[in-house]
């Protein structure tokens, strides 16, 4: 075999065979942890800041949320479009595009229903995008990378959000051709993960500093839009560069979060604190629905139409967070798949699959 050929048939081989990889559930809880926080400003009427902690709170969530997280979530999209299909021709070679394609169906119809509730959601573009990409498959890891990396700078400096997310997924699936997942589950080698963690929290503290030079010293409006023909003041054009900045170096900081994740994995206090986020992840589908449930529901039965403060979206996100984590945990104690996790599987398969554990443990 030439190696041309060798490479193309070792970056389809399936990652670390059909076995959990609950470093990659941590990953996805730790990505939804960030996301209601930044939601829930899109789907309530949040009032510009008046108070210290109002002022504080909308510096934080601009300067380590808001395009951070969704960037873990997106890139981590495309390592399962690779996963998935690697896996699925791991008996006769063949990636059995039928199931992927269903499995992307049924995420458009999810994805349109949810975008009635929230305009931002981003389940309808990852499965359109993911039927997309189905062809870059098969495309060399290199040609997917330059792709990625091109098209995402350009996306970056355009400042552009909803065009990151196609090369956002084509990264994560030049990943998984790459076998970072092998890499990881065998252990990165310590020396080199603290490389990696040291370089990316450099550049958050350059990427942080930056921020706090650009952000206006009076609070920010909470929703950026603009108005034809009235001049944005400058308090926007700050929100703005500074939403353009966090685009532009969401990678960056993710960067750095997982790393630090992966860090923290490695110590006996740190794998017992990141725990609870396997099953939170493994339920990630039905979490991040649920999410949009729990604050649409508050804000259609209980705020109606009157503006609330950072503070208050704060706390209920927090408060939504912390009762999905212990629910996820009680329920796989119990069940292989989440709700809606098990509706999507049933459908990808067409077939009723057992949800039940044989036994009571995670």
């Amino acid at each position: 075999m030439h190696e041309g050929q060798h490479g193309t048939a070792a970056q389809h081989r399936p990652a670390i065979g059909k076995g959990r990889l609950h470093f990659l559930d941590q990953f996805r809880g730790f990505a939804l942890l960030g996301l209601p926080f930044v939601n829930v400003l899109a789907l309530w009427l949040i009032a510009t800041p008046d108070t210290a902690a109002d002022f504080w709170l909308q510096r934080g969530l601009n300067f380590f949320v808001e395009a951070r997280f969704y960037t873990i979530f997106t890139f981590l999209f495309g390592l399962g479009f690779y996963m998935f299909l690697s896996r699925s021709a791991a008996t006769d070679g063949r990636p059995r595009l039928r199931l992927y394609i269903r499995r992307l169906v049924i995420l458009v119809l999810i994805g349109v229903i949810h975008q009635l509730y929230q305009s931002g959601e981003a389940l309808f573009y990852y499965a359109i995008v993911g039927l997309l990409a189905i062809p870059f498959y098969g495309a060399p890891r290199k040609v997917n990378l330059g792709i990625g990396l091109a098209g995402f700078t350009v996306a970056a400096v355009i400042g552009f959000k909803l065009l990151t997310i196609p090369f956002l997924i084509l990264l994560g699936l030049a990943a998984g051709q790459y076998r970072l997942l092998d890499a990881i589950h065998n252990g990165f080698r310590l020396r080199a993960l603290r490389m990696i963690w040291v370089l990316s929290l450099l550049g958050t503290i350059i990427v942080i500093a930056t921020m706090w030079r650009v952000a206006p010293s009076e609070p920010m409006p909470s929703f950026l839009f603009e108005v034809e023909g009235v001049p944005p003041s400058p308090a926007m054009e700050a929100a703005f560069t500074l939403a353009h900045i966090g685009v532009a170096t969401g990678p960056l900081v993710s960067v750095f979060y997982l790393s630090s994740l992966l860090m923290l994995e490695r110590t006996r206090l740190g794998a017992k604190m990141l725990y609870p986020l396997q099953a939170y992840g493994r339920t990630a589908l039905t979490n991040y629905i649920g999410q949009t449930v729990f604050l649409v529901g508050i804000q259609r039965l209980i705020l109606n139409t009157s503006p609330t403060t950072y503070v208050v979206s704060t706390l209920v996100s927090l408060g939504i967070v912390v009762f999905q984590i212990i629910a996820s945990n009680l329920w796989m104690r119990w069940y292989q798949y989440g709700p809606l996790e098990w509706l999507w599987r049933c459908g990808t398969y067409w077939t009723i699959v057992p949800i039940r554990k044989k036994t009571g443990v995670l």
